[in-house]
């Protein structure tokens, strides 16, 4: 570490507070969404898959990378060097030690998640296999390297950061982080491009497909972190004000392993938009059936009415589960809307239907409805 500098700065600027922002928003959204992650899995009612695995333990190591901030902000990162005491270039040391095994960390096992999905939801796919094995081969590497380096920047590693040993540091921490950046971004962009070709082949709508790699892209954003990452090892100072010069590298470091972990999680969370999109469609019911035509205006004149998955209330027999619309009567007279029973009086079990879309239409009976897409059973 070199001395501190004599050159004249603002002793009171800081960037303190965009660093806590930094470090705990990002991860907030992180581990937000690996929840929902998990959630989905528990509505499924699936087990965890190997990808799920993964993207916990690339959450562990973002916990660290985001503890380890919040440690070394107080001890000097983010203001100028000579606002703190002789002990900044040992914390900032240790700070900087930290981060970067936890970011590596959180890397590895972010694009390992990656590739587990891909192999997995495209398994039908034997293509597949050879570029997922051959980029997990590529981020294997890229992570012993980046481990190797960071341990041996000083021999014995702890001489990176205690100066009162004897040590042989020949690791230049500029070049080793321009280094280890170039195949990151290789990588990034390539796990991007991977799966476009095979969402292309899936057997389902134009529209679908588009959402789906819509979905995968989103991971761009992390692509240009980590661009943004790299611009700022190139661009910022290598003086002697250690503590001041590393703000963008830190900043953007924190953002690109957050929002990859998130990035990860998005193609995983369908059934939550779906959870959404139907409670919208609830919403949207109440507010038309509220503000709909009367009950005692003519059929012909009325306006067509919408109700987004409304709910119907039906009886079902027991015996009779496996195969719940086997007798049920639709457009009766009772209490109920457009109510259905049963063809017989045995012991039932109630049943409530979602409809995703009803609408009235004139060439209907009156009271008649029209389902537009299928429907979701659950039994209560």
């Amino acid at each position: 570490m070199a001395s501190t500098s004599s050159v004249s700065v603002d002793l009171s600027e800081t960037m303190q507070p965009n660093l806590y922002a930094s470090s705990t928003i990002p991860y907030v959204i992180s581990v937000a969404c690996v929840i929902l992650r998990l959630w989905c899995r528990w509505v499924n009612r699936a087990g965890l898959w190997l990808d799920d695995w993964l993207v916990l333990v690339a959450l562990a190591f973002a916990t660290g990378l985001s503890a380890n901030l919040l440690w070394w902000i107080p001890r000097g990162l983010g203001r100028h060097v000579q606002t703190f005491g002789p002990n900044v270039q040992e914390d900032f040391a240790i700070g900087l030690f930290t981060a970067e095994l936890t970011y590596t960390g959180v890397i590895v096992f972010v694009k390992f998640s990656i590739l587990a999905l891909y192999w997995r939801i495209f398994n039908q796919n034997s293509s597949i296999k050879l570029p997922v094995a051959i980029l997990s081969g590529a981020v294997t590497a890229w992570g012993i390297a980046v481990l190797l380096l960071t341990l041996l920047q000083c021999i014995p590693t702890r001489g990176y950061w205690d100066k009162t040993i004897e040590a042989s540091c020949n690791v230049d921490s500029q070049k080793f982080l321009f280094g280890i950046s170039i195949p990151n971004i290789l990588i990034d962009v390539t796990l991007l491009a991977l799966p476009i070709p095979y969402v292309v082949r899936l057997n389902t709508s134009t529209n679908q497909k588009h959402a789906l790699i819509s979905i995968f892209l989103l991971g761009g954003f992390v692509c240009i972190a980590s661009i943004l990452r790299l611009v700022a090892v190139v661009t910022e100072s290598t003086g002697p004000d250690i503590s001041w010069n590393l703000i963008g590298q830190s900043i953007w470091a924190v953002v690109e392993a957050d929002f990859a972990i998130a990035s990860a999680c998005l193609p995983t969370l369908r059934p939550f938009w779906l959870a959404i999109r139907s409670k919208r469609s609830v919403t949207g019911q109440s507010t038309s059936s509220s503000s709909g035509p009367g009950p005692n205006t003519p059929y012909k004149k009325r306006a067509p009415r919408t109700w987004g998955a409304s709910l119907l209330k039906s009886t079902v027999l027991d015996e009779q589960d496996a195969q719940p619309f086997s007798g049920v009567n639709g457009a009766v007279e009772g209490d109920l809307r457009n109510g259905l029973v049963p063809d017989s009086q045995q012991p039932h079990t109630t049943v409530l239907i979602a409809l995703s879309e009803i609408e009235s239409r004139k060439d209907n009976a009156p009271g008649g409805i029209k389902v537009q897409s299928g429907w979701n059973v659950e039994y209560t």
